[in-house]
């Protein structure tokens, strides 16, 4: 790996604002998307939360995009535009060295539901509505609408996918073999997985409370971030601006449970190691964890756990946030938009609150940024994401100071 890499477009359309910004000044404010859930129609289930999206009916998605383009896809490409908007990036390159890296959670799911349901009704169902389910659907329209002609991928490892991808793209381009790539996630409700996390007692009827003592469970959310990577020398090269270093990635498997987490974080820990590794960093350079943070009762304290194995006593002066507080968990993106919220905190010095965080759990002693934003050096910070199966990865970012 022999080029630095670096972050020089960030997008996200959220539900807390179809724009990164206003997302950001929100985020600060200490707002909740989270509300009552209007998109289904899930009368049996006893949570009825979720943060939504809610878009223009005719959002200006540009060229490229069918008339049956599903939510994931049109959040995406709005998060893809916005992020190439910031940046301007991509002008000259040969299409071939540019490619497109995606966490994908629900994907074209929905489509696949509206599917059988009109089918099972007796109605006339579009065939072409069961093509749009395919895992692959946003990668290849991001790269259809985009000319994107490299290497393409699609990563659906639950909850860690889009922070995975991200991990993923940083290789291609840190090896020589990019010049460019667009990284991210994107991710829409839908009657399965809301149904799939009901079943397993994992979902909060209120609002989650992420490290609290009280805490019950998550809820849902949907959302898209994107980001667009390139080498340090291209972006200086054309005077980019630059949000943030990538110095590299972690990945894990607990090999414990189909969905637990190891309770001490051991998998977790080891992903967090690897990226410190990587990235050359000791416990004492890292400010900011922007953590997995889901509010179940297993996930917060293996989560701390992990942190305090991995950074040692330099855990104690780390800040912790969660960014589900917020967002919900947006299951394939939760990776993106918890990097969205480390590069904000390594460009601003300031963290994001985790809302909500009032009577913390004694096993979450560490400092969780609790109820309001802080102010706060941060150098370097490590986003986390850990899915079911244990799969676990860790991001490892720097401060830009120039050099």
């Amino acid at each position: 790996m022999n080029r630095r890499v670096v972050i020089t477009g960030v997008g996200f359309v959220s539900s807390l604002a179809l724009d990164a910004k206003t997302t950001w000044a929100r985020m600060l404010e200490g707002h909740c998307a989270i509300g009552p859930l209007t998109k289904l129609q899930m009368p049996g289930e006893p949570a009825q939360m979720a943060a939504e999206v809610h878009l223009p009916e005719d959002p200006n998605v540009g060229p490229g995009i069918g008339r049956r383009a599903t939510l994931c896809e049109r959040l995406a490409l709005l998060a893809t535009r916005a992020a190439l908007d910031t940046t301007r990036g991509g002008e000259g390159l040969s299409p071939r060295r540019i490619g497109v890296f995606q966490g994908a959670g629900t994907s074209g799911l929905p489509a696949a539901e509206t599917y059988v349901q009109a089918r099972n009704a007796g109605l006339r169902a579009g065939a072409a509505n069961a093509v749009y389910q395919s895992p692959t659907l946003i990668t290849d329209s991001l790269a259809a609408v985009l000319g994107a002609q490299g290497p393409r991928g699609t990563v659906m490892n639950a909850c860690s996918s889009s922070l995975v991808v991200i991990g993923q793209a940083w290789e291609r381009i840190a090896s020589g073999e990019l010049d460019l790539a667009i990284a991210g996630g994107a991710e829409s409700l839908c009657m399965t997985t809301y149904a799939g996390f009901s079943s397993l007692k994992a979902m909060d009827p209120g609002l989650c409370r992420p490290f609290s003592r009280d805490r019950a469970g998550l809820n849902l959310g949907e959302g898209s971030a994107q980001f667009i990577l390139e080498p340090l020398e291209q972006a200086q090269a054309r005077g980019a601006e630059i949000f943030a270093e990538v110095l590299g990635y972690g990945a894990s498997l607990d090999a414990h449970h189909p969905t637990a987490p190891h309770p001490e974080g051991e998998g977790a820990a080891r992903a967090m190691g690897m990226a410190l590794r990587c990235g050359k960093l000791n416990g004492e350079d890292v400010d900011l964890i922007s953590a997995h943070g889901t509010a179940t009762p297993a996930n917060d304290s293996a989560e701390i756990n992990a942190i305090k194995t991995a950074l040692g006593a330099a855990a104690t002066r780390v800040s912790v946030t969660s960014t589900k507080s917020q967002f919900g968990h947006t299951l394939g993106a939760s990776g993106a938009i918890g990097t969205f919220a480390a590069v904000m905190a390594l460009r601003t010095g300031v963290v994001s609150p985790t809302l909500r965080l009032v009577d913390p759990d004694p096993a979450c002693d560490l400092d969780c940024t609790p109820l309001q934003a802080k102010e706060r050096e941060v150098r370097a910070a490590l986003v986390n994401a850990f899915a079911f199966g244990g799969n676990n990865a860790c991001l490892a970012l720097k401060r830009w100071e120039g050099q």
